[in-house]
């Protein structure tokens, strides 16, 4: 066997494992409660794997390449703050294995037929929540804003997969945002019985960043300080009480984030270089959601300053990456699909747990996969 087969049956073997994860915490509850909590130690072993099947170590330390040892002091730090703060272990996972997917998006190539399997099985999630399940918010087994989040990553891995798949042939250009359009409307329709106001926020900032957004680089640290003030903006609402009364899909504006954050914040504030770590019982005992429900401000409030910066700065470098290296259709589709995760990771922790951090890789992956210099193929 040559060493490319060996290469290509190791990514098989990580691929199916990313897709066991996505299958099973994605269609049915029973099973997501089962193995939702064990995937970030297997998703952070497989993506140990990849790196090792497509990372030289040597070349790296030859090179003194600076994300390589960005990436490790990420994953060193986190490691050395989880200790000393005495979190539970399972915030280590989290946060090296989204450091690690940052590190490689722009580093592994899957093949044709390898993207397809990811794509076919996005593509099956959202059938089965756009089609087959009929549950609606007040009559649903699992939490609506969690089926909502499933329906909308999976609607942006497929809608990347679609026109990676298709962008290299001359199809006219008025067709992928009519086709992405219909499908959009589908989806926001099954949102909507899902009363999901997070992903509905999501799905416009999707549309608003492919119909009307320029895709330039400057856009970056306005869509990342946007999600990142979206909180400061919430708090200070409910704290004025300007927002008192104000209800949307019949849930108060004021539903429960802002005392989340607010109280996250007050105790972050004493320990903002290791962060407080993910023992929410020890530290913050009166808190009666122990989640974040901020994608980012996880990260920070979990893991200290350090460590959220070095994520920051390395999640800038491969979004800039997108806008440089995709072919036109490719890149739109893309942007517009991690500033929508962005938008509902501003509500969630989303994009940083598993299995949904290994869509996000996808879609990076998927960007860099058709180059803009890339000729057309003739039909």
């Amino acid at each position: 066997m040559t060493w490319k087969k060996i290469h290509q049956l190791i990514d098989w073997c990580v691929i199916m494992i990313f897709l066991f994860f996505i299958v099973t915490t994605m269609l049915t509850p029973s099973l997501w409660e089962k193995f939702t909590y064990i995937a970030p130690p297997f998703i952070f072993l497989a993506l140990c794997v990849l790196f090792l099947n497509h990372i030289s170590i040597k070349s790296c330390f030859q090179k003194k390449e600076a994300e390589f040892f960005l990436m490790c002091a990420g994953i060193f730090l986190s490691g050395i703050n989880i200790i000393l703060i005495k979190s539970n272990i399972g915030a280590f996972f989290t946060i090296a294995d989204f450091i690690l997917i940052l590190y490689l998006a722009d580093k592994v190539h899957f093949n044709k037929i390898q993207l397809g399997a990811i794509g076919l099985t996005s593509f099956a999630v959202l059938y089965y929540w756009l089609f087959i399940n009929k549950e609606v918010y007040g009559n649903i087994v699992s939490n609506p804003n969690g089926a909502s989040l499933i329906i909308f990553t999976n609607f942006c891995v497929f809608i990347c997969c679609l026109v990676y798949f298709l962008h290299a042939y001359k199809i006219p250009g008025w067709v992928f945002p009519v086709a992405a359009l219909l499908i959009l409307y589908i989806v926001t329709k099954r949102i909507l019985s899902l009363h999901c106001r997070g992903v509905l926020l999501a799905i416009a900032a999707w549309a608003g960043t492919y119909y009307v957004l320029p895709k330039k680089k400057y856009t970056i640290p306005f869509v990342i300080g946007a999600s990142l003030l979206m909180p400061v903006v919430y708090v200070l609402l409910w704290k004025s009480g300007a927002v008192d009364g104000i209800l949307v899909f019949g849930k108060k504006i004021a539903s429960g984030r802002d005392t989340i954050w607010y109280n996250f914040f007050n105790v972050f504030i004493q320990h903002p270089i290791t962060g407080i770590g993910s023992n929410f019982d020890v530290m913050l005992p009166d808190l009666y959601l122990k989640e974040v429900h901020h994608a980012l401000l996880d990260l920070l409030f979990v893991h200290g300053t350090p460590v959220f910066l070095i994520v920051l700065y390395l999640m800038y470098k491969r979004i800039a990456q997108v806008f440089a290296s995709s072919s036109v259709p490719l890149r739109a589709i893309c942007i517009a699909s991690i500033y929508g995760l962005l938008t509902s990771g501003s509500f969630e922790n989303h994009y940083i747990v598993s299995p949904y951090n290994v869509l996000l890789l996808t879609i990076f992956i998927i960007s860099y996969a058709a180059p803009a210099e890339m000729p057309l193929k003739e039909e």
